[in-house]
């Protein structure tokens, strides 16, 4: 077997004694699906089962696996669907057993086309760049057509970006659809012609064979350039089909996705199924539940189907994270940090009743998200031109820069000093930061900031879940820490642990300045 394999890693439950046969039935199950004495041969095996790399035990998990298993790629057939089938098809009948990680090979991606316009494409559509953008849901079912026009306008003239159909939103037939679709399209496009400014609309596409492709190519006709699908209740490979066949920008909603992430010991990790294989099909897009909504993934959840829908993979352009629910006026500051400029925010019932005039809540949200990020505003582009742009891009537009020249006096090239925090939640006073990795579209787990605290000047005094690492640089600062004070200078090294209250001070005369190694994704400091 080459190294051109698909490594795949299952968490499962069983004893130490059995273990062991539980890895190999898993590789044998999920290729061949017959007992080993059928296959004797070693160069049939080499090349047509899956073969055990690993059995480990997993720290603080008593009677919980890592197995990780390697499959030929060819056994992926080039097929979304036969990658999922060979990952967890029969074994997904078998409860304790969930897929924990997947590296896929050139081979296997290079297959696949994955979305159609993806961040930098999306970006060139609106015109909007710089900062997430904003979507809403027209809800909730039993309107007439003409109520959800009325809404779908007052969002585009409040400066809103997506406004899509609510998931549950599903006419009986085709011709209620028609009216609906033609109504609410034809409101968005004459509040689009006064702004100058591109507000998509994406009708919702749940049908099923000949009702759907009759649908598509109406919407297509009418002029629509986004939908929204739902892969797990019409299938990946008709979402691939449609990515294929079609022009559209694709939202992908997760219903019926909560199958496969019902429980920590079955099922597959959040950022496979929402991130890789949602972005595999060919989502441009992808909606989740956002922490402090109705249905919590959690942060860290969060943060891998972020990470799994923009992080390289190979030709297949990243996606646009779009958290929903529990999102606020007051937590855009927060999700702007968390998710950064390339995402959409999806916010429903929040912004929907925070005002009954819709115009003027959105232009509220709008503003807040344009407060936090800022704004760059470009003329909508052409279809042409904007798939032109598709070639992976990171924030801003631009790629990342491999080299930042230090300027003297700890200062870099193109990486300016701003505000320690955006605001004054957590007492703060003298304090710069410096991104130096992590925030200008690299390809990283994690983010190094450079801070200096002038004389006189501390830190907030702060606990968070997420870890981080402090190198001392440039003069001498105090580490407060859990109450214990620690002298910290060049080349010193400090690790804050998970919820240690920490703070750090310049009570000296001259600057305090310090690396910052953290995790790209995490969670808000709060007081002590």
């Amino acid at each position: 077997m080459t190294t051109d394999c698909i490594l795949a890693e299952y968490h499962v439950t069983a004893s130490n004694r059995d273990v062991e046969a539980l890895a190999k039935f898993i590789a044998w199950e999920q290729t061949v699906e017959v007992p080993e004495t059928m296959i004797l041969d070693a160069d049939a095996r080499e090349r047509w089962v899956g073969r055990v790399d690993a059995v480990e035990a997993l720290a603080g998990a008593p009677g919980r696996w890592r197995i990780r298993i390697a499959y030929p790629s060819h056994l992926a057939s080039g097929q979304l669907a036969q990658v999922l089938n060979l990952l967890y098809g029969n074994i997904s009948l078998c409860r304790g057993i969930r897929l924990a990680d997947v590296v896929l090979p050139p081979a296997v991606t290079g297959a696949l086309r994955g979305p159609r316009w993806g961040v930098a494409g999306l970006r060139a559509l609106t015109g909007v760049h710089d900062r997430p953008l904003l979507a809403t849901a027209l809800k909730p079912r039993g309107r007439s057509a003409a109520e959800f026009a009325a809404m779908a306008a007052a969002f585009a003239r409040g400066g809103g970006d997506i406004v899509k159909d609510d998931h549950n939103l599903v006419d009986a037939d085709f011709e209620a659809f028609r009216e609906r679709v033609l109504c609410i399209l034809q409101a968005v496009e004459q509040a689009n012609e006064r702004s100058g400014r591109l507000t998509l609309y994406a009708p919702n596409l749940l049908a099923g064979g000949g009702e759907l492709r009759r649908r598509l190519d109406f919407v297509a006709a009418a002029g629509v350039r986004a939908v929204l699908l739902c892969p797990n209740a019409v299938g990946f490979s008709v979402v691939e089909q449609v990515v294929a066949d079609y022009p559209f920008v694709i939202l992908a909603h997760p219903s019926l996705a909560g199958m496969a992430l019902a429980t920590e010991e079955h099922g597959m990790e959040a950022g496979l199924a929402l991130g890789l294989f949602y972005r595999l099909a060919g989502a441009d897009s992808v909606i989740f539940p956002n922490p402090g909504g109705r249905f919590d993934l959690g942060q860290e959840a969060c943060g891998s189907v972020t990470r799994r829908l923009r992080e390289p993979l190979g030709d297949i352009r990243p996606s646009l994270p779009a958290p929903a629910g529990g999102m606020s006026l007051e937590r855009i500051a927060d999700m702007a940090e968390v998710y950064g400029a390339d995402s959409i925010f999806l916010i429903g019932s929040a912004l929907l009743t925070y005002s009954a005039d819709l115009e003027w809540s959105t232009a509220v949200f709008r503003e807040e998200i344009v407060r936090c990020c800022g704004e760059r505003l470009l003329p909508p582009a052409s279809d042409a031109v904007a798939f032109g742009a598709c070639e992976w891009k990171p924030t801003g537009g631009t790629k990342p820069s491999a080299f930042a020249r230090h300027l003297g006096d700890f200062r870099w090239e193109g990486r300016p000093a701003t505000d320690y925090k955006p605001d004054e939640r957590l007492p703060f006073r003298g304090v710069s930061r410096v991104e130096l990795v992590g925030r200008g579209g690299e390809a990283t787990a994690f983010d190094l900031r450079y801070f200096e605290v002038e004389p006189g000047g501390y830190t907030s005094l702060e606990k968070h879940r997420h870890t981080h690492t402090v190198i001392g640089v440039r003069g001498k600062g105090i580490l407060v820490a859990d109450g214990e004070r620690r002298e910290i200078g060049p080349h010193d090294i400090a690790y804050i642990d998970s919820l240690q209250v920490h703070q750090l001070r310049n009570e000296s005369t001259e600057p305090f300045g310090f690396y910052c190694i953290v995790d790209h994704f995490r969670d808000r400091p709060t007081e002590p």
